[in-house]
């Protein structure tokens, strides 16, 4: 059996209570009087002065602030890519329309395949007075 150990049980020992040296009660909380005092002084002090008006005013520009800020990061619909509507004429192709509406950076293939999918077409297959929805990107 050893005759040191270092081991010591958790469950053996009565918790020691902390207490002040001056022998006072302890004090684990916050003191909340300290904390919201001072908030309701100011406020008084700016309700007594007659500051109602200004403190309004401060309160509907908070609120308005959060309203613009929400709104801007809420997004909204028009933000969604525009369409452009096309009436296929007779001797029109795909290739054709997307060459002649297509930006010039892109690829016509790539600007085909989304005709395809604005326009809802599973093929290439268009005629004469076939309506066309273009992306515009």
């Amino acid at each position: 059996m050893l005759r040191y150990s270092t081991y010591r049980s958790i469950y053996d020992e009565v918790p020691e209570s902390r207490t002040p040296r001056d022998g006072s009660a302890p004090t684990d909380k916050l003191d909340i009087n300290k904390l919201i005092m001072p908030l309701i002084a100011t406020l008084r002090v700016l309700l007594r002065k007659g500051n109602i008006v200004k403190l309004s005013l401060i309160l509907l520009l908070v609120i308005s602030g959060f309203t613009v800020v929400g709104n801007v990061f809420a997004g909204s619909l028009s933000l969604i890519n525009q369409e452009k509507r096309v009436v296929v004429e007779r001797g029109d192709t795909l290739w054709s329309i997307a060459i002649k509406n297509k930006p010039a950076d892109m690829r016509t293939a790539v600007y085909i395949e989304g005709i395809k999918r604005t326009s809802g077409l599973e093929g290439s297959d268009i005629k004469a007075g076939d309506v066309l929805t273009l992306p515009i990107y």
